[in-house]
């Protein structure tokens, strides 16, 4: 039962370290420090961590790993200290969770997750009252990103109580969970989580699901009074992206994030001809790039630094692991889950991902190929709202 309660708390510590981290960054009064960082990304995954029986999937995963180690040692030390340990954290994610196995339990994991949304929440909707830094985004804790990751949190929370079936009473107080932090988080100028909310929902939709209607509804409805509550920052927002589309060239100097975007992702491609067989080397992009950070496409990402080669086999392992969970996820609420943050972190990690900080990428991979490989019709269970199956 330690255990068991042990394994859920690490689970929803490590999918919600982006927050935890701002909290112990806000409240120690510092922006950021690696040995705390490394800290509480390793610790969860060890307290789950146990020896398993190789997959298919784990050998893909076995290569890219060996791919990666030969781009730095024929490229040399091309990153930092801490951008290699980063990694080495996020890559560890993979085993790590791939031994969750029948240790996890949704509604435990719910409490726990729900803790930490509430606690994101009130302190979002605190600075969306009394920021006054200007930008789009108010400041949490001094970090202009912790209403983002917050809401990435809450993402995981959703999809938890979406996959669970839940009595009405315990459902009506589960949709107050949905729809306060959905408030808070786009008044709060939030956008690329509620995007890939969204498009997993439609992806993980069935047909007569009334609950995940309901939660489309709600999630609509409080988006709009969220954007509504701060009518100058919507309207300045909506005013950089027409501004963009009516340009012909978007160039450098633009402050609108989807627009960057696709100025990082026209860099990647122009640079991919170039590369060679193991990349330029590990976080290189960066360098070369007119805004000076990652892709925010960890595919994109792995090409031009690790090469061609093990973005594909990072395709292959993604595809690989989403397989192994749809098996799963029609009869299974774990399976569920894991398939519908599986699709949330790909979604994410297209438009928002970096190489050096994906744990949440590897480790759900590794969860999805680690989950039971029972046929899910000896669970007798009905089949649940978030699974396509």
């Amino acid at each position: 039962m330690t255990m068991t309660w042990l394994t859920n708390a690490a689970i929803a510590v490590w999918i919600s370290t982006n927050a935890v981290l701002i909290l112990l960054y806000g409240l120690a009064g510092i922006k950021s420090h690696p040995a705390v960082t490394a800290a509480v990304m390793v610790g969860p995954l060890v307290v789950i961590a146990r020896k398993f029986q190789p997959r298919r999937a784990d050998y893909l995963f076995a290569a890219l790993a060996a791919l990666m180690v030969a781009s730095v040692v024929v490229n040399g030390r091309t990153a930092t200290d801490r951008d290699y340990v980063l990694l080495a954290v996020s890559l560890a994610a993979y085993p790590a969770l791939r031994a969750v196995g029948s240790r996890f339990d949704l509604l435990r994991f719910s409490c726990i997750t729900a803790a930490i949304v509430l606690v994101g929440t009130l302190l979002t909707a605190w600075a969306v009252v009394y920021d006054r830094s200007g930008e789009f985004k108010p400041l949490v804790l001094g970090f202009h990103e912790g209403p983002t990751v917050f809401c990435l949190t809450w993402c995981f929370l959703v999809f938890a109580l979406l996959s669970m079936n839940l009595p009405p009473l315990q459902w009506r107080i589960s949709g107050a969970l949905i729809a306060l932090p959905s408030f808070v988080f786009a008044a709060a100028m939030v956008r690329h989580p509620f995007i890939a909310l969204a498009l997993t929902l439609v992806a993980t939709a069935r047909r007569g699901s009334r609950r995940q209607i309901a939660v489309v509804g709600v999630l609509c409805l409080t988006i709009l009074v969220g954007l509504a509550a701060r009518p100058s920052m919507s309207g300045k927002i909506i005013g950089l992206v027409v501004e963009n589309v009516q340009k012909p060239v978007v160039s450098c100097d633009t402050e609108d994030t989807f627009a960057i975007r696709i100025i990082l992702t026209k860099e990647a491609l122009n640079l991919l001809p170039s590369v060679g067989l193991l990349g330029q080397g590990i976080g290189t992009f960066g360098r070369q790039s007119c805004y000076k950070t990652e892709p925010h496409n960890v595919v994109l990402q792995v090409a031009v630094e690790v090469g061609v080669a093990a973005a594909v086999l990072l395709v292959a392992l993604y595809i690989s692991a989403m397989i192994s969970a749809a098996k799963r996820a029609r009869f299974d609420a774990a399976a569920s889950f894991v398939f519908a943050g599986l699709i949330f972190v790909g979604i994410e990690f297209l438009i928002s991902g970096s190489l050096t900080n994906s744990a949440l990428f590897f480790g759900f991979m590794g969860w999805a190929v680690g989950l039971p490989q029972k046929d899910g019709r000896e669970i007798g269970a009905e089949p649940h709202p978030l699974a396509n199956g």
